[in-house]
């Protein structure tokens, strides 16, 4: 668990990266970057377990590797680009209820009274964080907030499919050639995406895109991966509540975004759910 809680702080600081990385390159663009240098560092590992992995394994490697990395990523990072991070970090709050209802809908892991109530609770608190919008200094969008929450739905989706590839493949071939795939599955759509190819070269933000490749893509990921093996999907999803209070406290100390008291209501009811879906399950067995 602490590998995937290491994972979590490292996410967690990726759109306050992200948002110093904006001043160089397009988000489509710093996806792509971002993938490509994640990409090298596991090329020499991937290429000890591209010939080991079964043939019926690259199907859904390949579609893991898509979704997982490019689909995902560039809705939440394209869907940065029109909201706060204080927002988007907060949207993520929202993926540990995302987790139970995927569950329940697709797995036949039955949500219980406790999580339907959550679930309605943090929806409501979307809709209050967004129609309190930003005070000087931050922004909240409907757009930006949107493709943030469907970036979150794509990561529940995949969860589990995800943990049992990894069970039969292994951590260490499914995190070094996945990230390899996906930086070149993403090309084309970075290619498509990219409003400006222009980059402006500022050392924060140069920076900042080498944190995003080594720390939140290849370190991360690789943290996470290994966790999967040895943390079930909804423990997984449970952790994921932590990310959104470390990004939050970023995005107001260090890009001094500022929310207005109605959002901030928002934000914390969302907290509060995602972390009720924690919590009750132990405090009804006790």
């Amino acid at each position: 668990m602490i590998f995937q809680i290491f994972a979590l702080f490292m996410w967690g600081s990726s759109f306050i990266a992200a948002k110093y990385a904006y001043v160089m390159l397009a988000p489509a663009l710093m996806v792509q970057v971002r993938l490509l240098i994640a990409g090298l560092i596991v090329l020499p590992t991937a290429r000890r377990y591209l010939g080991r992995i079964p043939r019926a394994q690259w199907k859904p490697l390949l579609w893991l590797s898509f979704a997982n990395y490019v689909l995902v990523l560039m809705l939440q990072f394209i869907g940065l680009k029109y909201t706060s991070a204080a927002s988007a970090v907060t949207i993520i709050g929202l993926e540990p209820i995302l987790m139970v209802f995927v569950g329940h809908f697709f797995f036949n892991d039955k949500a219980k009274w406790y999580h339907w109530v959550c679930g309605v609770a943090a929806f409501l608190g979307v809709s209050v964080m967004i129609a309190g919008g930003a005070e000087e200094g931050g922004e909240i969008s409907v757009s930006g907030c949107l493709l943030v929450f469907l970036a979150g739905l794509v990561f529940a989706l995949i969860m589990r499919p995800t943990q049992k590839l990894i069970a039969e493949i292994g951590a260490p071939a499914y995190t070094s050639v996945s990230l390899l795939s996906a930086a070149v599955l993403c090309l084309p759509f970075s290619l498509l995406l990219t409003e400006s190819f222009t980059v402006q070269w500022i050392m924060p933000a140069a920076l900042a895109v080498v944190y995003l490749g080594v720390g939140c893509s290849w370190f991360a990921y690789w943290l996470w991966n290994k966790g999967m093996n040895r943390v079930p999907a909804n423990i997984s999803g449970v952790l994921i509540s932590m990310e959104p209070v470390l990004g939050l406290l970023m995005a107001v100390l260090l890009l001094g975004e500022r929310v207005s008291a109605v959002s901030a209501w928002g934000m914390v009811i969302i907290l509060v759910s995602a972390f009720a879906v924690v919590a009750l399950p132990r405090w009804l067995k006790t």
